[in-house]
């Protein structure tokens, strides 16, 4: 009978716990290295979906800033085309040997003023090429709540042209008190290499002492355009909560005592 010493069971015993222990270790590295890359590869398929998706959006616009038009036989009549769902319009420019009267489909005319108002730099496409414009007249028919005619200004590099701005107030639910837009646009001229895009005033995050703004406060000067709206006209207003009521109740009781 063999008998075995301490040392050798010391031994095998290390030994086994050595085989389990490289066993555990390289489970745990695996374990890991295996949520690290999941956690990778989730964060790469959420930014690449978040780029498709903001690729999307401005493919969108883009699509949505570009009028598909054709031209008009002047015989053509007006009233006829709008029966049949077109919309008439016309182009001209400095560069242009004569006006083009111009045609489009009621519904892409539709999808494309919902982004571009009047002075919005745009595209025609016409006789298969884009052609850069300004919108310069959108008709509108408030009775039969139809659009009737939009005309179009081709730019010219380096040509000074009349131009429109919208304003848009954004969080006008965020204001401390009664909030009054004074002015919705400001007209100025400029060469198309300097035409503004909409003017956003967020009005939440405006300090809650300013209760008004100027045409002059958007220093649209900085941004090599000539603003014709004077600069002392008033964008918007900020009233306290009650005070329409606390004037008319003064006004009110001064009439009363004459």
């Amino acid at each position: 009978m063999v008998k075995v010493t301490f040392s050798e069971h010391f031994l095998k015993f290390a030994c086994n716990f050595y085989f389990f222990f490289l066993i555990f270790v390289t489970f745990l590295l695996f374990t890991l290295f295996y949520m690290c890359y999941n956690n990778h590869s989730a964060k790469r398929t959420s930014t690449s979906s978040h780029l498709h998706e903001t690729n999307v959006e401005i493919e969108e616009v883009i699509i949505m800033l570009t009028l598909k038009a054709e031209k008009r036989n002047p015989d053509e009549k007006a009233k006829k085309l709008r029966r049949d769902g077109f919309i008439t319009g016309v182009l001209y420019g400095k560069e242009m040997k004569e006006n083009v009267s111009l045609k489009f489909t009621e519904k892409d005319a539709a999808a494309f003023i919902k982004n571009a108002k009047e002075g919005t730099q745009a595209y025609l496409e016409l006789d298969g090429k884009n052609v850069d414009v300004l919108v310069k007249n959108i008709d509108f028919d408030p009775l039969t709540k139809k659009y009737m005619a939009l005309d179009f200004q081709a730019l010219v590099a380096g040509e000074v042209v009349s131009a429109t701005v919208p304003i848009v107030y954004l969080n006008e639910d965020k204001v401390q008190g009664i909030f009054e837009a004074e002015l919705s646009e400001v007209h100025y001229k400029a060469d198309p290499a300097h035409l503004l895009e909409p003017i956003e005033i967020d009005l939440a995050t405006l300090p809650q002492t300013t209760k008004t703004m100027y045409v002059k406060d958007l220093k649209l000067e900085e941004k090599g355009v000539h603003v014709t709206t004077s600069g002392e006209q008033q964008l918007f207003h900020i009233g306290a909560y009650g005070q329409e009521e606390t004037d008319e109740t003064e006004t009110e009781a001064a009439d009363e005592t004459k």
